[in-house]
């Protein structure tokens, strides 16, 4: 049980409390010596009438009632009560407390009024059929005057209300960037939260074109970009637009969708639309590069990401489409390997959002093994420590910096530069897996091995650098660590699997190419009495036979 749930009891408790000593008080001061004299009471017979119990288009249950209150008998106190009431798990009701689950009504006033008030949330998700007003002189003295209505309320979990009780209090604004913030969020429950925020306020205004966008991204976001929630997304979009045919993001997102379903020509007309609208929401190009990529458009795309990066930088949602932009444009030109014009993109990412931010880990990798500014790197990489993001790629840059560094220093500063590196990136499997990702690098890995460093040492997994670069798939590491020597007969992991033999389950080639390169015999290695020519057969691939040198057995 939610320790939110007795806080809230007790809350109303101490509250209806209060309500009753301050009327007692005003009751006595009332008639002390030189004091006004108490109003008398006005003639009519105290009364409650035209109970009503209705839920807002939030979810939130309100009752409205009139009454008729003559000032007499003193003091008063109003209570709604809900019945039957289930108490919450492990509670007690205690018969002399506050009534559990009662909504405290305001003191009552002379003469007529109207009430209108939220029932209290009872404190865990249960049914109930009857709301009753009561006014009495105080807790369980007799009631002057009451009213009953039967109303059938499903009261939803302790989140959901808590949810729709935030919701009661903000702009629909304000609701409509909390559900941004929840996709964007990725944590877990985080779509549904915003699916119950988002159709909600669709109840209150389905012209909110706003919400039919977010919702189009949580189906997308909650089927993977799968068919059906692409065309969920697509029949929400239309919606949209719809609504408001000139709404540029609809557009763009829409567009998205389109060029996710392979339909690029509809999906271009749209981003060419929004472009005439001069939107400032940089997902229009960065949406639009990812397009041309797909097209294999490469030098067109890289444009696009350009015009992603020229937006001013927005405070919401709308610049994650710059960042988006960022990763993709340096993708993009390492790929063509315009190295200087990585930079200049990498500088401009620095500048946008500091040195000490998230985005500058790859520039500081790209110092280290590109550019060979050691120094450069450790600076930046140091920067970026301890910042509201996960530093453990900035800690990562910063270790192998380190070891670089000690493998090209002398003297004193020799020491520390180790010392250091072990800090941010303790020696190990790891260490020399990442050292052997860039030539630059390797010489480190190279001269730990000379001091020492077991090249086939394990992990807490099993495993050596060699098995994790082949795990990563990354080739050219492992060719580079068995240059090193990495033994490729080791048992790893928890079934102790000779390392040549994980390929061979997994039938990849180009890793069992690499493998026999270096001298593994496939047709030797074993494990558990069978080899690995015996493993393969099971397969029935007789490609994967090949290139473990037995062609020529019969499957």
């Amino acid at each position: 049980m939610s320790s939110k749930r007795p806080a809230i009891l007790m809350g109303v408790l101490l509250l209806a409390l209060a309500g009753y000593f301050i009327n007692q008080q005003s009751d006595l001061t009332a008639r002390l010596p030189g004091r006004n004299p108490v109003d008398s009471a006005l003639p009519g017979t105290n009364s409650i009438s035209n109970l009503k119990v209705t839920q807002d288009a939030t979810g939130t249950w309100k009752a409205d009632f009139d009454y008729f209150y003559t000032g007499e008998p003193r003091p008063a106190m109003a209570l709604i009560e809900l019945s039957p009431l289930e108490l919450p798990p492990g509670a007690r009701q205690d018969p002399l407390a506050f009534p559990a689950g009662a909504t405290f009504v305001p003191t009552p006033q002379r003469g007529f009024h109207h009430v209108s008030i939220r029932l209290t949330y009872p404190g865990i998700e249960q049914t109930t059929q009857k709301v009753t007003v009561t006014f009495s002189k105080g807790l369980h003295h007799l009631e002057f005057a009451t009213q009953q209505v039967d109303q059938l309320i499903d009261w939803p979990t302790y989140q959901i209300y808590a949810q729709r009780a935030q919701m009661s209090g903000n702009t629909p604004e304000q609701n409509l960037l909390q559900a941004q913030q929840l996709i964007d969020s990725e944590s877990d429950g985080a779509l549904i939260q915003a699916k119950n925020i988002l159709e909600t306020l669709l109840q209150q205004n389905s012209r909110l074109t706003g919400a039919y966008c977010e919702l189009a991204r949580v189906a997308m976001r909650s089927d993977g970009a799968a068919p059906d929630g692409l065309h969920q997304a697509e029949t929400l979009l239309n919606s949209a637009l719809a609504v408001s045919p000139e709404d540029a993001d609809a557009k763009i997102l829409l567009g998205y969708v389109y060029t996710h379903q392979h339909r690029f020509a509809e999906g271009e007309k749209l981003y060419a639309q929004a472009a005439a609208q001069n939107p400032p929401n940089p997902w229009l190009w960065a949406n639009w590069g990812e397009q041309l990529v797909m097209q294999h458009k490469t030098d067109e795309a890289i444009a696009r990401y350009r015009e992603a990066l020229a937006q001013p930088k927005r405070p919401d949602s709308h610049d994650r489409g710059r960042r988006y932009a960022y990763g993709q444009l340096l993708a993009l030109l390492k790929q063509k390997k315009d190295l200087d014009a990585m930079e200049v993109v990498f500088k401009q990412q620095v500048a946008d959002y500091g040195p000490g931010s998230c985005y500058s880990t790859d520039y500081a990798r790209f110092l280290l093994q590109v550019r060979g500014d050691t120094q450069g790197a450790i600076d930046l990489s140091k920067r970026a420590l301890n910042q509201d993001c996960n530093d453990a790629p900035a800690r990562e840059v910063l270790g192998l910096a380190q070891y670089v560094r000690w493998a090209n220093t002398s003297g004193p500063d020799r020491d520390q530069a180790l010392n250091e590196a072990r800090i941010y990136l303790p020696t190990g499997p790891t260490a020399l897996y990442q050292l052997a990702t860039d030539d630059r690098t390797t010489l480190a890995a190279k001269q730990l091995i000379a001091a020492g460093e077991p090249i086939d040492r394990k992990d807490n997994t099993g495993h050596t650098a060699l098995s994790i670069a082949l795990q990563n798939g990354d080739l050219a590491a492992a060719r580079r660590l068995l240059t090193l020597r990495a033994r490729a007969d080791t048992p790893v992991g928890p079934e102790d699997v000779p390392l040549a033999l994980i390929p061979v389950l997994e039938q990849n080639l180009p890793e069992i190419r690499l493998l026999r390169e270096f001298g593994v015999n496939y047709s030797r290695l074993k494990y558990r009495g069978h080899t690995a020519i015996e493993f393969a057969k099971q397969s029935q691939n007789r490609e994967l036979l090949q290139a473990l040198g037995g062609g020529g057995t019969s499957l």
